[in-house]
């Protein structure tokens, strides 16, 4: 049984100074993560590919589970960002074209340092404070839920629910383990093809049985 540490950071960066420290700190936690893992990374490891001392390192972030929290929120937070572009599709768009852009969020949320992305999910255990920083697939699962009752007003709410559920599952399986055992397939757009032709008449169907 893993045992919880508190993840929250001890102080919020406010000078120029500070943030830069803590942005070089992040930096570096990510890179050990890739290289090392989530078991074998440590304090110690990530302070000194930082270039920073334990204690400038302490005077932010208590242990490895804060740094690694803190990291999981940045990162998440970049891949909603590039989501909430791509999720700005016209109103009078038609389903293919709402879908195509839903399955390019999906794309890009991987897109963004990929490896990094692979140890957060499979590595980083979930407890505490890290399972809410990792939840990505609630946030987007949400992000398209709202979208579709912006678009299909006459959509009830379970519905909605259930046609984001099963679109943000699909879209996270497939892109997921196209970065895992054929990566090739995201730069190509083989893989955003295929799953275009899986997803765009389920939603079709999905808004027609309104």
């Amino acid at each position: 049984m893993v045992r919880e540490k508190s993840a929250k950071p001890r102080k919020q960066p406010v000078q120029k100074r500070s943030r830069q420290t803590v942005a070089v700190i992040l930096q570096a936690t990510a890179r050990v993560l890739v290289r090392y893992g989530y078991d074998r990374t440590t304090t110690n490891l990530v302070a000194e590919k930082a270039g920073v001392s334990i204690g400038s390192l302490y005077e932010y972030f208590p242990n490895k589970q804060a740094l690694v929290a803190a990291l999981a929120s940045a990162h998440v937070e970049e891949l909603m960002e590039r989501v909430d572009r791509v999720l700005c599709v016209p109103e009078e768009d038609d389903s293919a074209l709402f879908v195509a852009a839903l399955l390019r969020a999906g794309l890009d949320a991987h897109r963004v340092n990929p490896a990094l992305h692979k140890v957060l999910v499979e590595q980083v255990p979930r407890i505490g404070a890290l399972a809410a920083s990792l939840d990505i697939s609630s946030v987007l699962q949400r992000k398209i839920e709202a979208t579709l009752q912006r678009r299909a007003p006459g959509l009830s709410s379970a519905r909605a629910r259930m046609v984001a559920l099963v679109l943000e599952t699909c879209i996270e399986a497939l892109t997921h383990r196209a970065v895992v055992e054929a990566p090739e397939w995201l730069e190509t757009g083989e893989i955003e093809t295929e799953a275009l032709r899986l997803l765009q008449p389920y939603f079709a169907q999905a808004l027609a049985s309104r």
